[in-house]
C-alpha cells in the first residue's frame, strides 16, 4: 500500500509539472487543489501522515546520531571524560611535583651531611683527599641504611626480668607459630585458614609452669596477633616477637638470641628451620615440621622433655641441646632415652629397693637422659 502511494504520489507530481503548476498534495494547499481534485481526501490525508512519519524517524535518527557522536567506546560522555583526565592530568602533575621537591630535599640534606665536617671528624683521616672522605662517608651512609633495614625495631627484644617479688621463670622458651603450632592451608573455596595443632592447649598449659613462653615468628603482626588471640585463651603466652624483631641474613629471617635480653644458658628456641637459629644454634631444638595431620602427638612429647628438663634444674641447657641436635627427630631420641632410663630403674628397685625418678642416680640421668 505504501509503496503504491509512493508511485501515485510521484506521477501527480510529474502531471502537475508538465501543466506548469506545482502540486504539493501532502500539504493539501488551495492552489494545486483544483488540479487534483479528482483525488479522494482519504488519499490525501494518508499521504500527509506517511510523510510527516517519514520526517520525525529522519530527526529522530539524525537526534540518536548526535548522542552517539558525543558518546566514546565506553558508552560514557565524551566531555566528562575528558573532564576526568584533565584533572587525572593535573593530580600527577601535583604528585610529580611533590616528588621530586621531596627528593630535593633528600639529597639536599643528604650532601649537607656529607660535607659535615664536625659529623665525621673523628672517624676520617684528615691526610686523605677530601673527594676520597666524601665518597667514604656515601658508602658509609648508605651501608647504614641498608643494615638500618635488615636489623630488628629494637635493639632489646624483651624486657628486663621481673624483679621480686613478681615470679619470673627460671627458663625462657622460644617458639615458633607456624607449622609447630598451627599450619596454614589454602583452597579455592576457603581460601587462608589455619590449622590448630592437636593437643596445643595441653602443651601451653604444661610448659607455663616453668616456661616463660614467647612466640617468635617471621610473619607479619597483622597476621599473627589475631591468630594468638584465638590459640592462647588462657594468656600463658608472656610476649610475641613478629617479623620486625628478626634479622634478615642472606636472604633469610634469623632469630638472634643475643638481642632477647635473657640470660643464653636458660634459654631454649624450638623451631623446624635450621636457618631461622643458625646464630645461636646451641640454644635450638630442631624438630619435624607439622604439616596438619590429625594423629601428631609430638607437642604431647615436647612437654614432656621440657618438664624434665626444668624439674632437673639444669645450669644449662645447651649442654643438653648440644647432644640432641645432632638427631633429625630428636623427641624420639629423647623418648628412647627415657624408656632405657625407666629400665634402668626397675632393674635397681629389684636389686637395691625403690628409688624415685627424680632422686635416681646422676650418671643413669646423664647417659639416658641427656646424653652426656
Amino acid at each position: 500500500m505504501v509503496k503504491m502511494a509512493q508511485f501515485l504520489f510521484r506521477g501527480l507530481r510529474q502531471y502537475s509539472t508538465k501543466l506548469g503548476k506545482t502540486a504539493l498534495c501532502c500539504k493539501c494547499e488551495l492552489n494545486t487543489f483544483k488540479l487534483i481534485s479528482y483525488v479522494r481526501p482519504s488519499f490525501c490525508l494518508s499521504l500527509n501522515k506517511f510523510y510527516s512519519s517519514e520526517v520525525e524517524k529522519k530527526s529522530e535518527t539524525l537526534e540518536t546520531s548526535r548522542l552517539i557522536d558525543q558518546l566514546d567506546l565506553f558508552g560514557e560522555n565524551k566531555d566528562e571524560r575528558q573532564k576526568e583526565k584533565d584533572k587525572a592530568i593535573k593530580n600527577l602533575k601535583i604528585g610529580f611535583f611533590f616528588i621530586g621537591a621531596s627528593l630535593i630535599l633528600v639529597l639536599g640534606s643528604g650532601l649537607y651531611v656529607l660535607m659535615d665536617e664536625n659529623y665525621y671528624k673523628h672517624d676520617e683521616d684528615e691526610k686523605e683527599s677530601y673527594l676520597l672522605r666524601l665518597y667514604k662517608r656515601g658508602t658509609n651512609a648508605i651501608g647504614g641504611f641498608f643494615e638500618s633495614m635488615r636489623a630488628p625495631s629494637y635493639e632489646k627484644l624483651l624486657p628486663d626480668p621481673l624483679p621480686y617479688p613478681y615470679i619470673q621463670p627460671p627458663y625462657t622458651l622460644i617458639i615458633e607459630m607456624t607449622d609447630l603450632l598451627i599450619h596454614p592451608e589454602w583452597t579455592y573455596t576457603t581460601g587462608w585458614r589455619f590449622k590448630k595443632r592437636p593437643n596445643v592447649d595441653h602443651f601451653l598449659e604444661q610448659v607455663s609452669q616453668n616456661y616463660e613462653i614467647v612466640v617468635f615468628t617471621a610473619s607479619n603482626g597483622f597476621n599473627v596477633y589475631p591468630i594468638l588471640d584465638s590459640l592462647d585463651k588462657n594468656n600463658v603466652i608472656m610476649y610475641r616477637l613478629v617479623k620486625n624483631a628478626t634479622d634478615y641474613i642472606d636472604g633469610h629471617h634469623v632469630k638472634n638470641l643475643d638481642r632477647i635480653n635473657r640470660d643464653l644458658s636458660k634459654v631454649i628456641v624450638i623451631d623446624w628451620n635450621v636457618d631461622s637459629v643458625k646464630l645461636q644454634r646451641e640454644n635450638a631444638l630442631v624438630i619435624p615440621r607439622w604439616t596438619g595431620e590429625d594423629s601428631d602427638q609430638q607437642l604431647i612429647q615436647l612437654a614432656e622433655f621440657l618438664n624434665v628438663v626444668s624439674a632437673s634444674e639444669v645450669t644449662d641447657v645447651r649442654e643438653v641441646l648440644s647432644y640432641y641436635k645432632q638427631f633429625n627427630n630428636p623427641l624420639e631420641v629423647f623418648k628412647e632415652n627415657q624408656r632405657k632410663l625407666l629400665e634402668m630403674q626397675e632393674e635397681q628397685k629389684l636389686i637395691s629397693g625403690s628409688l624415685p625418678v627424680n632422686k635416681a642416680r646422676g650418671s643413669w640421668k646423664d647417659k639416658y637422659l641427656y646424653g652426656k
